[in-house]
């Protein structure tokens, strides 16, 4: 017998709608059957914005609607803007339907705590937040690294600090739905690059202290970069600051001129750097009474992202991980899980709060008493 493809429906048609939709042409486990927009206009346009897989029968304005019409699907992929995200994912999961929302998780914390008490409320669905980021070859070599190289008895010895700057494109991210964000760059990108350190590191963020800002000549509706410095431990550490490691972090989308970025580690025996072709350039130190001697080395790129036995990457692993996390009847979480994701959303929150009170903020005081 054929297996059976898993049902989706997405909520919000726009950019990262359509790139979701993408993801689901390239996994054989997943259809598309259905569209949730308050555009009634794109849904009388759906044929043509689907490029012919949906039509006008297809769309409703809500998932209740969708529902009684169609029946349940297996997932609904909430991509709309990030303060709609809380209340659509209480939508669905009230219906017994497997969630995907995009980043950021929501706009406060209340809201993300109570995603996260929906999440243990249901064990039997799977829940995830679309941070995939994570999921691209680099990080996966990255984390690779960590687990192979990285320790006190290992070849590069322990993290020490991280210096993770993103200069990336501005442009049109600043428009649209983004205008009404009053921290543009922490809201939308940072939790990216919060998410993904966490990923390869296997570590919490503890302490951040941040600003947030406009930069100087941009006509900007909220800040586009912020500054940071943030502590990083495993959770037995927590309370222990001197086997702390720590992270500068630039992220801004208002300065003029090329774009760059800059992934790079220190350890206690040398340094690292993620590159996008060579996967990580090291420099051991090989002379323990000068620590300026170097040998150049690396670390080849690592495929099957997650040993997951395929060739996808970003939104397809959590696709992966969803279609398996629904056949183990929730008992396989994917790895952005609402709970997991929690903890990311909960560094961007921390930037905020620093930004505008000027105090360093203790990240885990965000989800203790409601994760471990």
């Amino acid at each position: 017998m054929a297996k059976r493809k898993k049902t989706c429906v997405i909520i919000g048609y726009g950019d990262q709608g359509k790139s979701w939709h993408n993801a689901i042409r390239n996994h054989p486990d997943w259809e598309l059957i259905g569209v949730v927009d308050t555009n009634t206009e794109l849904l009388e346009n759906l044929k043509i914005l689907s490029k012919g897989e949906l039509d006008q029968d297809n769309g409703c304005i809500s998932i209740e609607e969708f529902v009684n019409l169609n029946g349940k699907p297996d997932m609904a992929i909430i991509a709309t803007p990030i303060n709609t995200h809380h209340g659509l994912a209480r939508e669905v999961m009230e219906l017994d339907i497997n969630p995907i929302v995009e980043k950021n998780m929501a706009s406060t914390l209340v809201q993300g705590k109570q995603m996260v008490q929906m999440a243990l409320d249901k064990p039997h669905l799977c829940t995830a937040v679309g941070t995939q980021y994570r999921y691209g070859t680099m990080r996966w070599t990255a984390k690779r690294f960590f687990q192979d190289m990285v320790g006190p008895d290992k070849e590069m010895g322990e993290l020490a600090m991280i210096d993770w700057q993103d200069y990336s494109y501005r442009g049109e991210k600043r428009w649209g739905w983004r205008r009404f964000l009053p921290e543009i760059y922490i809201e939308d990108m940072s939790v990216h690059w919060f998410d993904c350190i966490r990923y390869i590191t296997e570590m919490e963020f503890t302490q951040v202290q941040a600003s947030s800002f406009i930069a100087k000549g941009k006509n900007w509706y909220g800040s586009t970069t912020v500054m940071a410095i943030l502590g990083l431990a495993k959770p037995e550490d927590f309370n222990d600051r001197h086997k702390w490691a720590w992270m500068h972090f630039i992220g801004d989308w208002g300065r003029a001129g090329p774009n760059n970025q800059k992934f790079e580690f220190y350890f206690s025996k040398g340094q690292a750097k993620l590159t996008t072709q060579w996967g990580i350039e090291t420099l051991k130190c090989i002379d323990p009474n000068d620590s300026r001697k170097v040998e150049e080395d690396g670390y080849l790129p690592q495929p099957d992202v997650e040993n997951l036995g395929t060739n996808f990457q970003g939104q397809e692993i959590i696709l992966e991980m969803m279609s398996r996390g629904i056949d183990s009847g929730g008992q396989k979480q994917p790895g952005t899980n609402f709970c997991e994701a929690f903890k990311s959303f909960a560094v961007s929150m921390g930037c905020i709060e620093s930004s505008f009170t000027g105090r360093a903020v203790f990240i885990p005081d965000y989800w203790k008493h409601l994760l471990k």
